[in-house]
């Protein structure tokens, strides 16, 4: 049984409702025809058990499609149940109130109004029916009105909880989109800031370049080895500024144009107030260093920067004031930045709420436009793991020593 309602809950939304087409068939049938009577329907000659089974079938095939047009359902089971009321033995009921809560949940006020007083209708007609074919003549006083009120309430209270039903799926589905919108006005953020960033860092590139050719022309006849000196600089800040301006080409091709300012990023050689302003928060934080440092382009430097900042920050926010904190930094071929926690355990369904202002998706941006990978994950017993490997630069400025 969990296994059909597991798999039925994974279901398309066609075969969700054609089996629940089915099951209603099947219990209207049962509940409201004499089709289970010894004798059958009353009316057997005229009215054969067969055809009796065919016609509810025809109607209520109708609701595979009650989602994609309600109001069409509705109509064609509305004239089912009042055809069925006039020539067989057999009131339909449970499609004509799945149709009903349908078009409240998925049309506007006016045309679910119209919808429950036909439905209201259809129970008139119910009601007569029964009326009529009660032999107690002396209570037919209180058989009318007891199932004038018991269908009135089945009929409003289906309307009601089709319209609740609308509202809370329509509440979601703006949730949802202003969560997207939230998303990529995160990562456009995130694109204009690494924009300007490298931007600031090829024209200093170039700057510095200018001004060592010029003085490797001056001296180029007295000093040629300080010439040489100089053009190999050039060399050397000329192929970062290449990378750097490929990134930046990168940004551009995809940005929607946002322009916002704000506080140029740190680097590595920032990592030590980022720190200690962690650890005045009552955080312990350790560093764990293997390799030689590499070199690093100054965008990759400011990511890797980002990546320990939007780390500590979560863990801040998260854990608190007693966290554990791990910080590692592997050089090899590349720089591998691993933070760990010791908070409580994360589950995937929290991922998502782990920074404010979409942090977290900002910061796979930032990583993935300098050429590197980040992965944010629970760790299996207990805490929390943000890693990123972000890419050694062939030339460029030696990283400055990291914290101990």
């Amino acid at each position: 049984m969990y296994r059909i309602i597991a798999w039925a809950r994974t279901a398309s939304a066609t075969t969700q409702d054609t089996m629940l087409a089915a099951m209603l068939c099947l219990v209207d049938l049962l509940l409201f025809s004499d089709l289970t009577s010894r004798n059958g329907a009353t009316d057997a000659a005229v009215v054969p058990r067969p055809l009796l089974v065919g016609y509810a079938v025809a109607g209520y095939a109708t609701l595979r499609w009650r989602r994609r047009a309600p109001v069409v359902v509705f109509t064609t089971l509305w004239l089912h149940s009042m055809i069925a009321l006039q020539l067989l033995v057999y009131r339909p009921t449970l499609g004509l109130l799945a149709a009903l809560y349908t078009v409240a949940a998925y049309r506007d006020a006016s045309t679910a109004v119209v919808a429950l007083f036909a439905t209201l209708v259809a129970s008139g007609f119910m009601t007569a029916e029964e009326l009529a074919s009660d032999t107690r003549t002396d209570l037919r006083r209180e058989v009318l009105i007891g199932n004038a009120i018991f269908y009135t309430i089945v009929d409003c209270g289906v309307y009601g909880v089709g319209r609740w039903a609308g509202r809370s799926r329509r509440h979601a589905a703006d949730l949802e989109r202003q969560q997207q919108v939230a998303a990529r006005e995160a990562v456009a953020t995130e694109r204009a800031r690494i924009a300007r960033e490298l931007h600031d860092i090829v024209s200093h590139a170039v700057t510095v370049m200018v001004l060592q050719a010029s003085g490797a022309r001056r001296v180029m006849l007295t000093d040629p080895a300080r010439a040489e000196q100089a053009m190999v600089q050039v060399e050397a800040l000329g192929r970062q500024a290449m990378g750097e301006l490929r990134r930046l080409l990168g940004v551009l091709r995809t940005n929607d144009g946002a322009d916002l300012e704000g506080p140029p990023q740190g680097g590595l050689a920032d990592l030590e107030d980022l720190l200690t302003s962690v650890r005045s928060a009552g955080l312990s934080v350790r560093v764990e260093r293997e390799g030689e440092p590499g070199r690093l382009d100054q965008s990759v430097d400011a990511a890797a920067y980002r990546v320990v900042q939007e780390a500590l920050t979560n863990v801040t926010k998260h854990v608190g004031p007693g966290a554990d904190i791990l910080l590692r930094l592997r050089w090899a071929d590349d720089l591998l930045l691993e933070v760990t926690d010791d908070g409580p355990e994360v589950t995937h369904s929290q991922l998502a709420a782990l920074s404010t202002g979409h942090g977290l998706l900002g910061l796979r941006e930032r990583v993935v436009l300098v050429g590197g990978r980040l992965a944010v994950a629970p760790v299996p017993q207990r805490g929390f793991r943000v890693t990123a490997t972000l890419p050694l630069a062939d030339h460029g400025v030696a990283a400055e020593d990291l914290p101990g």
